[in-house]
């Protein structure tokens, strides 16, 4: 949801971009400023990248009421789990793991650790904004490097079953507009021209993805997600305090 407008204009000032955008600032803003600069360095149209960020990740913050992706965001075993830290998310995935759980979605962009096995050096790495959205704004460009249409690559950023499909990128065109919004905004108040690219968290010149087990299902975040489970069908539950998102 967008945050109103006195709001914006106490977050971004002219020639300043996100400043409140590093380590110590809220976890939304944190990825917003990520996915942003992400974004523009894949040239990825304004906001589509901000707008899959919500539908993966997207939270208000219960302490401050900043509404965007949550960085400290995993999913697993058909649940997902908001954490008020990094190192609380990182925790929980370990364990996770130690009970052979390895199917898990991680961070802003909710990459997948076992599809995307050479994304990240670490879990640190994986929960970290800006290396997390790199990857996931590489892996939705070369989607769309084989598909012509951002939609469709947006579509297939979750699954290439067309039901999935489809269903998700309702949820990405409902969400666009109001990114759109914020991204021209955005770039009037800072003043700034996109940069001219980035790479890849892991220095890699492609996404590295583990191959499909089956034919034509796709690859990647996608790849696992073919699964006939309903879009709608995930709930987030908000750690300590149990709140679910549904």
């Amino acid at each position: 949801m967008l945050l109103p407008l006195f709001v914006l204009f106490a977050v971004l000032r002219p020639g300043q971009g996100w400043p409140h955008s590093g380590p110590g600032a809220d976890p939304a803003l944190q990825c917003r400023a990520a996915i942003a600069q992400a974004e523009r360095g894949a040239g990825i149209p304004a906001g589509l990248l901000q707008a899959i960020g919500r539908v993966e990740s997207g939270r208000r913050n219960p302490e401050t009421g900043i509404a965007g992706p949550w960085p400290w965001t995993l999913n697993a075993e058909g649940r997902g789990r908001f954490f008020p830290t990094r190192e609380a998310a990182i925790a929980a995935v370990r364990e996770l793991q130690g009970r052979g759980v390895r199917i898990i979605d991680v961070g802003c962009m909710q990459v997948n650790l076992h599809h995307h096995p050479r994304a990240f050096a670490n879990l640190e790495e994986a929960f970290d904004p800006p290396a997390n959205a790199r990857y996931a704004a590489r892996f939705l460009a070369e989607l769309q490097s084989t598909r012509a249409d951002w939609m469709v690559a947006a579509g297939h950023y979750h699954s290439q079953t067309p039901d999935l499909a489809q269903a998700y990128r309702a949820r990405v065109q409902a969400a666009w507009p109001a990114e759109q919004a914020r991204a021209a905004q955005d770039l009037a108040l800072a003043g700034t021209r996109p940069p001219a690219g980035l790479s890849l968290s892991n220095r890699a010149e492609r996404a590295a993805v583990l191959p499909s087990a089956s034919a034509g299902r796709g690859r990647g975040l996608d790849a696992y997600r073919a699964a006939p489970v309903p879009v709608t069908g995930r709930q987030f539950a908000l750690v300590p305090s149990g709140l679910i998102r549904r």
